[in-house]
């Protein structure tokens, strides 16, 4: 499965740009937190009630890790950002093929702009 492609999406497993093996860890942990907590939702509806649960529990993640000092900003708001839905990381084909893609954006200490995390998965059928 290939997910949406945005412009400014970082493949952090192909970025040689950062010299600091934290902000690269902090990127993978974070990465696949996200990834685990999308994980949860898999036999869900792929409907707009899955899509705020999802965004809920990655949103409260993130608060956590931006309450530790993990993410750099003055407020959450500042440190990361959760969209998933019809329109905003979906549209409707990628819904009837049964496919979520939640975008997680996040300030960590360097670089100094935020970056872009896109976690894509199948959600299981019935029938």
């Amino acid at each position: 499965m290939n997910p949406k492609s945005l412009p400014e999406a970082l493949d952090i497993s192909r970025t040689t740009d950062w010299s600091e093996i934290s902000v690269r860890r902090t990127l993978e942990f974070l990465e696949q937190s996200c990834k685990l907590a999308a994980n949860t939702y898999v036999f869900q509806p792929n409907t707009k009630n899955t899509w705020e649960a999802v965004k809920s529990e990655i949103g409260s993640f993130l608060t956590t890790v931006w309450q530790e000092g993990g993410l750099q900003g003055a407020k959450a708001s500042d440190a990361f950002s959760v969209e998933c839905g019809l329109g905003t990381t979906m549209t409707s084909q990628d819904i009837e093929n049964g496919i979520m893609i939640v975008n997680v954006k996040v300030a960590v200490e360097h670089p100094a702009e935020f970056i872009v995390l896109v976690i894509s998965q199948e959600m299981a059928t019935t029938g």
